[in-house]
């Protein structure tokens, strides 16, 4: 039986070689259909309203305003996933992640190179577009009058030492959210795997110290694990916990199959360090890294939760920790940071 081509995008692009190879990308997977190309943030808004397409792909820098520009106008009218491609330079403006804080899903930068490099990225780009066009509703960010999460999380009287987060797509907006809920006074360090392009890497760091209350950094090989600091893996490299709270940086090869940096590998190693003091969160994203991981942490007594379905740009990483039996409990990335906060001034009230 042939599939249908059940998603339609609108591609956003000025430049038209661009935006030529993105129609001829992403028509040739069978579960997608370009709706139309728009060149300018007035045609894009104006499409966006006559094709109601599923999906949206928008460049940055467009002839008449930003692609911020485009995303705010497009979400204010009803919520359709955007997923920023771009080429801007990361190193000197955040307007990428101002367009994740807006509304948009994702970013990915613009393809270059070899036809083998265009082809992968490809089926990546397509596959994000397919996921974001079968979620069932926007995520709880767009959602101004969605209830908070009912379901309860029952303490375990255990205090929290160091705390782990994995995310991929929707998981930068999330990670705000969740970081922010913790403060900056919370007294464990935080060690975030968030699957992430190389060339958006600083940015992120950058966006997220000046986002939330945390000190954030960029990992780096022997860098000892302080309170109150959230340490994000770098690109290509597998991020790992030791004895003493120190970080471990390892590179990988190219032809490794398995994602870099990898949650798997963060919360295993993390669980044997910290056994029943540590915090495990899986957020919103793609795939089932960090499932494995969490359940891990679970079996060595530590705490374990992952974002709700409701709030989830992607479920997939949840869901697939949930289906293991890995998560103690799921809920929006500030609740379980309220219930973080909870567990560790209860300890403290326990000490005094």
């Amino acid at each position: 039986m042939t599939k249908a081509r059940w998603a339609r995008v609108l591609i956003v692009e000025d430049s038209p070689t661009a935006a030529r190879l993105l129609v001829d990308g992403i028509s040739r997977d069978p579960r997608l259909a370009v709706a139309g190309v728009a060149l300018t943030a007035t045609e894009a808004a104006s499409l966006a309203d006559q094709l109601r397409p599923d999906v949206i792909t928008v460049d940055l820098m467009l002839p008449d305003e930003t692609g911020l520009d485009v995303i705010l106008r497009v979400l204010r009218k009803r919520y359709v996933p955007i997923i920023v491609v771009s080429a801007l330079p990361q190193n000197g403006s955040s307007l990428a992640f101002r367009s994740l804080l807006a509304g948009a899903a994702d970013i990915v930068p613009k393809p270059s190179g070899s036809p083998a490099a265009m082809v992968e990225f490809f089926e990546d780009l397509n596959e994000r577009i397919a996921l974001l066009a079968s979620a069932a509703a926007p995520p709880l960010s767009a959602r101004s009058s969605l209830p908070s999460s009912k379901r309860k999380i029952q303490p375990n009287g255990a205090t929290v030492g160091c705390v782990v987060v994995g995310a991929s797509t929707g998981g930068p907006t999330a990670l705000v959210e969740f970081l922010s809920g913790l403060g900056g006074d919370f007294p464990a360090p935080v060690v975030v795997v968030q699957h992430i392009a190389a060339p958006f890497v600083e940015g992120l760091v950058r966006w997220l110290n000046q986002e939330t209350p945390l000190s954030v950094k960029l990992a780096s090989d022997g860098d000892v694990l302080e309170p109150g600091c959230a340490y994000v893996a770098p690109a290509s490299a597998d991020l790992l916990i030791k004895s003493g709270g120190r970080l471990s940086v390892t590179s990988v090869l190219p032809d490794r199959t398995h994602i870099a940096p990898s949650a798997d590998a963060l919360f295993e190693s993390a669980a044997e360090i910290y056994k029943s003091r540590l915090a495990a969160v899986l957020l919103s994203g793609m795939g089932k890294d960090g499932a494995a991981g969490l359940l891990k942490v679970r079996s060595k007594g530590g705490k374990t939760f992952a974002q709700d379905r409701e709030s989830c740009t992607i479920f997939g990483m949840p869901d697939a920790a949930g289906r293991m039996g890995a998560v103690e409990a799921f809920a929006e990335p500030r609740r379980i940071a309220a219930h973080l906060r909870k567990l560790v001034e209860r300890s403290e009230r326990m000490h005094e």
